[in-house]
């Protein structure tokens, strides 16, 4: 991502953040989202101070899946946006800013600026860790994100079936000409286990993700098998799911504590 020779600015309320971790795939439709807000809400059950940014401009679903559709941002005296927050969870999202049954029409560069804004105006204050929900694609937004933020790490998201797979081949391209670090892969939806049952049906095909990370030596971090949604909470869970997302959220830890400081050593520490 970054190099001895670039300089990048990061704005202050940034400079506070332990790891600011991406969670990528180019194919839309993967579960990004439920991926991302258990992966931060796991994170804060094991104590950690945890932000998460709804980056899906164009389709923002964590309003819905936090249950905090009836919650409304605040600016602060430094014309800064206060993140929500909800079970120690600090987040944001455009799904606060622009109203529900509206579409948000606008081209990447927008699309870009809003995604930055978001992260660069908002509060966040110290965080252990700041999980960025991406839109699908290998566009503006992702370019974005990868040229002007120090991501951490980036965590690739994809289903089992091959039209998935194909995709997202193309997402950990993006991610490995830009040199950010990949912690590896989550396959989502791997399997349907019916309540009472122990047996598993593949709805999506099998086998996608232990097929991507041996082509790119990537980690599997783990698979998901398909939720079971409530209607009063898109994120309820069984215990064997909420089991499979802790140790995702463990080998996240470890992984990140793991790695090299040595690409935040390399960045001024400029605030713009």
């Amino acid at each position: 991502m970054i190099t001895k020779n670039e300089q990048l600015r990061i704005p202050s309320t940034l400079m506070e953040i332990d790891h600011i971790l991406g969670i990528f795939s180019a194919k839309g439709g993967v579960g990004k989202s439920v991926i991302s807000v258990n992966l931060a809400k796991s994170l804060v059950s094991k104590g950690f101070k945890v932000g998460l940014v709804d980056g899906d401009i164009y389709g923002p679903s964590h309003p819905v899946l936090l249950n905090a559709t009836d919650m409304h941002l605040k600016v602060t005296n430094q014309e800064l946006l206060d993140p929500l927050e909800k079970d120690g969870l600090k987040f944001n999202s455009m799904g606060f800013i622009s109203a529900e049954k509206m579409p948000v029409i606008w081209r990447g560069p927008m699309v870009s600026g809003a995604v930055m804004q978001l992260m660069a105006q908002t509060n966040w204050g110290k965080l252990d860790y700041l999980i960025v929900d991406t839109p699908p694609g290998t566009g503006d937004v992702q370019l974005t994100l990868l040229q002007k933020i120090a991501l951490s790490a980036a965590i690739v998201v994809t289903t089992p079936q091959d039209i998935a797979v194909a995709d997202t081949m193309k997402g950990i391209e993006m991610l490995k000409k830009l040199n950010l670090p990949i912690l590896g892969l989550i396959e989502n939806m791997s399997y349907f286990e019916p309540k009472d049952s122990k047996k598993r049906y593949y709805l999506y095909g099998k086998g996608g993700a232990k097929t991507l990370s041996k082509e790119y030596q990537l980690d599997l971090l783990g698979e998901v098998p398909q939720f079971e949604f409530e209607e009063s909470n898109l994120t309820n869970q069984n215990m064997e799911i909420s089991k499979i997302l802790d140790l995702i959220a463990s080998k996240v830890v470890k992984k990140l504590d793991s790695m090299s400081s040595k690409n935040k050593s390399l960045i001024p520490q400029v605030n713009k």
